[in-house]
């Protein structure tokens, strides 16, 4: 959770407060513009500490007739319309949708001023490095400017580089991962305890009490295999697309970390990973688009923690898209700096699909001193992706319909959803429990929601977004609102849920007990991973591989509005209810767009089978399955 020890409401705040969480913020430049200074976001931070300054703008000409919004709903929702499914190209992007050139030319002169170095200009951000002394300067001056610059600014923030963990009031970012021990002392003797095997592939282990899934299986047991051409991999692989992995720190050599020596080894361990589970190799790239890390003894620790991130989501993308190129992008940050690098890869149109395994609750961007204007901020970036035909998946959180960070300052845990996952314009990806028992003649699969254990404080994470209206698809659909009132007790405000974003939309496997094995530092951990963090690569490269099958036919995109259209206009052929298949099946493929949940709650919330739910969404890919229909309908053609 971001911010300093959250101190007591005043009334006037809560007053506030209840205005925001009843009427959703929609995009309109009306809110003021919010300056976070690096003394205010580390206290004490030294002033010849290396920073980073970004500068959040309004986009233009999105709320007007024929703007932004109108072309993506034309985009997304209209199939009948000529632009259904024609996107932009970052140049025209930038071209129709950016602040006028004086407001650029004007904060990157005072930048420039104050002794900064400016690192990019993107339609909705400037980023600028200098030192925490000359960052803080210019906010100081920009908050001066005049009010034809200022009507154009959203937010104004520092992210001291090294120290930006230690203490802060903007938004920090954490993985979205859990685990649990496999307790032994020789974990590749696992590889070998009872596992389950079709024609000598390794599909499963079940080890104590943890049903492992092994990831041939997965590749197995989400009918990717009719496409894949079965292990041969010689069919649709995802071959010629590319998986970007935006995270922070990157997967960090322990040894040398320990002695503040930044090296990343994550291309390392997916050779590894390959190797061990007999895996396709791929092209592994990595880049650094806002700096190198920087290791110090007040980020160490969570650099180490995304470590494990990084691995996860870079070996079970590949899993299940292993003909795709992975691009890792590595923040030196878990701020804002991740958004940067997101926007990054869409403005230069460098990946197909972005996996985004991190989170921060809605609720504390509205906690004083609040900063939610930054949702406005990143929100652009994810406008920006989908207009370009860029599908962005983003991991609903591990703590069910719950904040529960409040309750390391002896305060109540409250309702929240993640920020990403809750933004319109990405798939939200929630979590289940995969079980399966497979032989040579019969396999049963049944997912259930990824439960709220009060235990370990666990779960899928889903429920309403504060900050956002439900989706053009949500309302086509009708979701459902199952609570319309819920109580936060640290806001102090009751939020009206009606006609708010439902997160998530979909959701894969994300129970440690029917998790993963990760390689990581060059050999496997000692334990089982899960978490939404698990759940969200595995659709990303699920999505990528049926955009493989696809072809040039037809560009997905965000793959969430698609759902909620095939939902509308096929209903009888979204689900495959069947939980017992012949196991041949897995190789020929099930029809069926998405596999249902069968039920659970995440402490707040519950699933409906066949309908979507703030638990589990819509369901869970069948990758064959939802590959058929696109193909056969290119694109919903519904004339």
């Amino acid at each position: 959770m971001a911010g300093t020890k959250p101190g007591k409401i005043l009334p006037i705040i809560i007053t506030v407060a209840l205005l925001i969480l009843t009427a959703s913020t929609t995009y309109a430049q009306q809110a003021q513009s919010q300056y976070f200074t690096c003394t205010e976001v580390v206290p004490g931070v030294s002033g010849s500490v290396p920073s980073h300054v970004i500068v959040w703008f309004w986009l233009s000409n999105v709320t007007t007739t024929n703007g932004l919004n109108y072309l993506l709903y034309q985009m997304y929702y209209n199939p009948s319309s000529p632009y259904f499914h024609q996107f932009v190209t970052p140049r025209e992007f930038t071209k129709w949708y950016s602040p006028p050139s004086y407001v650029f030319n004007y904060i990157t002169k005072l930048a420039k001023q104050s002794g900064l170095v400016v690192n990019y200009t993107f339609p909705m951000l400037m980023e600028a490095t200098g030192t925490a002394s000359e960052v803080d300067s210019f906010l100081t001056a920009l908050q001066s400017a005049p009010i034809n610059i200022q009507q154009w600014i959203i937010a104004g923030e520092c992210i001291p580089i090294g120290y930006f963990t230690a203490s802060s009031v903007i938004p920090s970012y954490k993985p979205q991962y859990v685990a649990i021990p496999l307790n032994t002392t020789n974990v590749n003797s696992v590889l070998t305890t009872n596992v389950t095997a079709i024609n000598g592939v390794p599909m499963q282990i079940r080890y104590h009490q943890a049903e492992i899934w092994l990831p041939k299986g997965l590749e197995f047991i989400y009918d990717e295999l009719p496409l894949f051409n079965g292990y041969s991999y010689s069919g649709y692989t995802g071959k010629g697309l590319t998986i970007a992995i935006v995270d922070a720190f990157g997967d960090v050599n322990f040894t040398l970390a320990n002695r503040l020596v930044y090296q990343n080894v994550a291309c390392n361990d997916l050779a590894t990973f390959n190797s061990l589970f007999s895996l396709p190799p791929t092209s592994c790239q990595v880049s650094y688009p806002t700096g190198t890390p920087v290791l110090t003894s007040a980020d160490l620790s969570t650099a180490e923690g995304w470590s494990y991130e990084t691995a996860l989501d870079i070996e079970y993308a590949h899993t299940m898209a292993p003909g795709a190129k992975i691009l890792l992008v590595v923040s030196p940050t878990a701020g804002d700096d991740l958004f940067t690098d997101v926007e990054y890869v869409v403005a230069n149109n460098l990946a197909n699909f972005i996996s985004l395994s991190w989170g921060e609750p809605e609720d504390i961007l509205y906690y004083p001193p609040p900063s939610y204007n930054l949702l406005y901020g990143y929100d652009e970036i994810f406008m920006q992706a989908a207009a370009e035909g860029i599908g962005v998946f983003a991991a609903s959180g591990d703590s069910g319909a719950f904040d529960t960070a409040w309750l390391s300052f002896n305060m109540a845990m409250e309702p929240s959803v993640g920020y990403p996952a809750s933004d319109p314009w990405l798939t939200g990806v929630g979590g289940t429990a995969l079980k399966g028992v497979i032989n040579y003649t019969m396999t049963s699969r049944v997912e259930y929601a990824w439960n709220w254990n009060s235990h370990y404080m666990w779960g899928s994470g889903g429920g309403y977004s504060f900050a956002f209206n439900e989706t053009p698809g949500q309302t086509l659909i009708d979701i459902a609102y199952e609570r319309t009132y819920v109580y936060e007790p640290d806001l102090g405000v009751y939020f009206y849920t009606v006609g708010h974003r439902g997160v998530p939309d979909i959701a894969a496997d994300a129970d440690p007990y029917t998790g993963v094995l990760l390689v990581i530092n060059g050999g496997l951990s000692q334990y089982v991973w899960g978490g939404t963090s698990l759940a969200t690569p595995l659709s990303a490269g699920m999505t990528t591989t049926i955009q493989s099958y696809l072809g040039t036919s037809f560009k997905l995109g965000d793959l969430a509005p698609n759902l909620y259209l095939i939902y509308y206009y096929y209903p009888s052929q979204f689900y495959t209810w069947n939980t017992a298949y012949p196991t041949g099946v897995f190789f020929t493929g099930i029809p069926g767009t998405m596999f249902v949940t069968l039920g659970g709650e995440n402490g707040l919330y519950w699933v409906v089978q066949g309908l979507w739910n703030p638990v589990d969404g819509l369901g869970q890919i069948n990758t064959y399955g939802l590959a058929q229909l696109f193909s056969q309908f290119n694109g919903l053609s519904v004339g």
